[in-house]
């Protein structure tokens, strides 16, 4: 008996072998549903960002795109504990404390890109291969929301990510990586909706996890996605597809995500307090979304080159300084459709067993579009503009007023939201909901009595029209300029890294930029190096620059004497000359001359101990 026991006891399956055989066959059959769209948005993926692909740990085109590669790299060093003794003070604009939340520090990227660090600690490298990542998921997790929307056809699915990963908005992003992160939301709400369908809390779970990642990924798109997911609960509760259990289910999930990033935005509250480093109604209309910039197409698709042929000299794609939020008059007559069309079937319906499902339909119909809506009201910002320009009524003769927006309620009666500038980003709302309702095409023309091919006839009709209007007719653009390739670290940040001794640099060219840089490169560059070093540097460049640094740069770089004891007032200790940027030979001149203690010297650089 006790050998039967024992042989019984050998024999039996540890409970985590069968687990692990259960997430495989889970996964196997995850795969084998949707390979054929995970497989065409990588490809799509893998395509447009070829030129980066092949130069991913080199190339970078300056401005945001070295900026954002410095937040990363910094967020890897504090998340190993090296040389980060208070995560609020970068090391970039020393002495300045909380240079960190100048601006968004992308902290959840930092976390998930920390094994790319590890792998090659150039900032280029985990920079541009987690912005590829995001233009993926983007796509792809839009693509299993248009799944589940789209009752799995795979056609719509696949081309509603397409759309929503390579939509003009992207192209303004490319190199905004914090705003790349919206590709959280169409997983959250995902996971919401299969919430809905199955109350199994670990939806919950997951929403809760993607959530935190989203809003430490970005406060704008916090704020963002906070909306969208707001709006989107309050209609489905309004039309009571839903009840108050199950809305206060998801709240808590979100309120929970939200309060795990009280520590990090409690600090950044403050710190706009104390600095004043929020943004006037001035700077948020001067970059909001025109009503025209809803119409006018990119010249970067197909039928923008032809409309801008047929339209010399027009105004190309944006009145929008900061974006693009044409998402296709495609999408937008299919929303309209939809909406209506929803309508009037539902009310011509009279069993009631499809009145249910179709009014269920057109309640989830009616959500995606308010998004999409309250997405494209926000984006226009306090005062509406029509073009470039504010939309005046005339009251009576001399006397003008700009028309007000919603969003200049949220201006007066919650200040913290004052850190928002560019809010003509919003329009990824818009973009989202859209969408969403172009996932619904399938469900309405399965209640029509149109033969099968006529129903695939249109739908692959649409699919081209995205093509024509929405997808990008070249790859990724890149800058060709020499300094944007064969960015390897150089050989004086590799000194500064390996001597503990070497801290607090300042450095110095008196060109202000490369010849012809149409987007900052120098000062980026700089900070690009710091987040390798991860040594104090004087110099920066981010969305907040501190009171009286470009006044003091520009005396330090007129280099006399008494530069010296301002700069060791500081903390300052050591100098880097850039000669490569420096054509008038005086500022090295001048250099060797105050610091004689030259530790290192290259073609490029040289540098001296103070």
């Amino acid at each position: 008996m006790k050998n039967k026991t024992l042989a019984k006891t050998l024999t039996k399956k540890p409970p985590q072998t069968g687990q692990l055989q259960s997430l495989l066959r889970y996964l196997a059959g995850f795969f084998r549903r949707h390979w054929i769209g995970t497989v065409l948005l990588l490809v799509a993926t893998l395509v447009f960002f070829w030129p980066v692909v092949t130069h991913v740990s080199s190339y970078s085109e300056g401005g945001d795109a070295m900026f954002n590669a410095w937040t990363l790299a910094r967020d890897h060093h504090c998340l190993e504990m090296d040389g980060c003794p208070k995560y609020a003070d970068g090391n970039i604009y020393y002495p300045n404390k909380n240079s960190m939340f100048y601006s968004e520090t992308q902290l959840s990227a930092g976390l998930l890109t920390l094994p790319l660090h590890w792998i090659n600690q150039n900032p280029l490298f985990a920079y541009n291969i987690w912005t590829v990542a995001s233009f993926f998921f983007s796509g792809w997790f839009m693509y299993l929301l248009a799944k589940r929307l789209s009752g799995n056809n795979e056609l719509i699915s696949v081309f509603a990510g397409l759309a929503f990963e390579f939509a003009p908005f992207r192209m303004s992003s490319v190199t905004h990586l914090q705003s790349l992160s919206i590709f959280y939301l169409p997983l959250a709400v995902l996971l919401i909706m299969k919430f809905f369908d199955s109350a199994k809390k670990r939806y919950l779970a997951g929403l809760f996890i993607v959530l935190t990642l989203l809003f430490y990924a970005s406060w704008y798109q916090m704020i963002f996605s906070l909306i969208g997911i707001t709006v989107f609960l309050t209609v489905l509760l309004i039309a009571k597809q839903i009840n108050w259990k199950k809305a206060g289910y998801v709240l808590v999930a979100v309120g929970a995500a939200a309060i795990v990033t009280l520590p990090l935005a409690l600090q950044y509250v403050q710190f706009s307090k104390t600095d004043s480093a929020t943004f006037t109604l001035g700077d948020q209309v001067r970059l909001s979304s025109s009503a025209y910039d809803y119409v006018l197409p990119h010249n970067g698709t197909i039928w923008g080159r032809i409309y801008y042929h047929l339209q010399p000299g027009s105004m190309i794609n944006t009145y929008n300084l900061d974006g693009f939020s044409y998402a296709g008059i495609v999408l937008y007559v299919t929303a309209f459709v939809l909406l209506i069309g929803g309508i009037i079937v539902y009310r011509r319906t009279r069993n009631a067993k499809e009145k249910k499902t179709r009014r269920m339909l057109m309640v989830y119909v009616t959500a995606f579009f308010v998004v999409a809506v309250v997405g494209f009201l926000i984006s226009l910002g306090p005062v509406l503009k029509i073009k470039g320009d504010y939309t005046y009524a005339t009251v009576s003769n001399g006397v003008q007023i700009a028309v007000p927006m919603p969003w200049l309620a949220v201006d007066a009666l919650v200040p913290q939201l004052h850190f928002i500038r560019a809010i003509g980003r919003a329009s990824v709302l818009a973009l989202f909901g859209l969408c969403c309702l172009f996932a619904f095409v399938p469900m309405y023309l399965g209640m029509t009595k149109w033969r099968l091919r006529v129903r695939y006839a249109i739908m692959g009709a649409l699919c081209l029209l995205i093509v024509f209007e929405l997808m990008p007719a070249h790859r990724v653009p890149v800058s060709h300029a020499a300094y944007s390739y064969n960015l390897q670290i150089p050989a004086v940040y590799k000194l500064v890294k390996s001597d503990p001794a070497i801290d607090n640099l300042i450095v110095l060219r008196s060109d202000p930029d490369y010849p012809g840089a149409p987007i900052p490169v120098a000062r980026t560059e700089d900070v690009l190096w710091a987040g390798y070093h991860n040594k104090n540097i004087f110099n920066g460049y981010s969305g907040f620059t501190p009171p009286h640094y470009a006044s003091d740069y520009a005396d330090f770089v007129n280099l006399e004497p008494n530069d010296v004891p301002k700069m060791q007032k500081l903390g300052l200790r050591y100098v880097i000359v850039d000669k490569q940027l420096s054509h008038n030979p005086q500022l090295l001149t001048e250099a060797r001359q105050l610091f004689p203690h030259k530790v290192y010297e290259d073609d490029r650089y040289v540098l001296f101990k103070m």
